[in-house]
């Protein structure tokens, strides 16, 4: 009723290398240390390597940091929503989303927020007949400091102890 998903069902009508020009346009970049370009990163991804997936780092373990709690707690579905807009840019099948394990009540939201996505044909199968399809997942990380660097985390998804590996 407020507008959300308006981009996402937007970007559904383009095809994904559109999306990717669009957010390159925008200078659109990541709140990480280095502030890198997110669609120049989306553009990285191999256009032959499948499966793809796409992980949202709500660890947020750097000391004295709150924005992804802000926006688990205020406002889920922004953040559900971008990640869509960028599996759906990257052709990925499946979203994780990583949050703090100490984050209990943002976690109840964000749960809930994407149940609702759900219910609302934003995720799942047949994405709004558009025949891409994409599931949302959540995880808790275990509190590990080292789990807010990229690799940490992946580690940490696979079930692994979180500590950073090399890049490819």
């Amino acid at each position: 009723k407020h507008g959300a998903y308006e981009q996402f069902k937007r970007s559904l009508k383009m095809k994904p290398e559109e999306v990717t020009e669009i957010v390159k346009a925008s200078g659109l970049r990541g709140h990480g240390g280095a502030g890198f370009s997110a669609g120049t990163k989306w553009g990285f991804i191999p256009k032959d390597k499948f499966p793809r997936y796409v992980t949202v780092n709500g660890d947020e373990s750097e000391p004295g940091t709150c924005k992804d709690r802000l926006i688990f707690e205020r406002d889920p579905h922004l953040m559900i929503e971008g990640a869509l807009i960028c599996a759906y840019a990257v052709q990925a099948e499946r979203i994780y989303i990583y949050i703090r394990g100490e984050y209990f009540y943002p976690t109840r939201i964000v749960a809930e927020a994407v149940q609702q996505a759900y219910a609302k044909g934003f995720a799942g199968k047949n994405i709004l007949n558009s025949g891409w399809s994409c599931s949302i997942h959540m995880h808790n990380g275990a509190g590990a400091y080292i789990c807010g660097e990229e690799t940490g985390l992946i580690e940490s998804l696979e079930g692994k102890k979180g500590w950073p590996r090399l890049k490819p």
